[in-house]
């Protein structure tokens, strides 16, 4: 089943792992242009749930503020997304 070989895929690379949580969603394969299939997850339930802002989504103009000076940056490969960031244990 095409959903398993990615799910095993993502549980290989240590980017998911098993939960423990009561909650789930649906899952459905949806087929890319080049052919393959894509994953998608549909989160609104759990998102009804979750906590809401506990952490707000800062003001362009203050981040543009905060960068005022700084000669030394790092970028996200949007090739891999959100992968790549680092979200304290337990906070997943």
């Amino acid at each position: 089943m095409e959903i398993q070989r990615q799910v095993d895929e993502l549980i290989s690379k240590g980017l998911v792992r098993e939960s423990l949580s009561p909650c789930a969603v649906p899952t459905l394969l949806v087929p890319k242009k080049d052919q393959s299939i894509r994953m998608c997850v549909d989160s609104r339930a759990i998102n009804m749930i979750s906590i809401k802002y506990r952490h707000l989504v800062p003001w362009l103009e203050d981040l543009l503020d905060e960068f005022h000076g700084s000669c030394v940056f790092s970028k996200v490969d949007l090739r891999s997304e959100y992968y790549q960031i680092r979200i304290k244990e337990g906070d997943e």
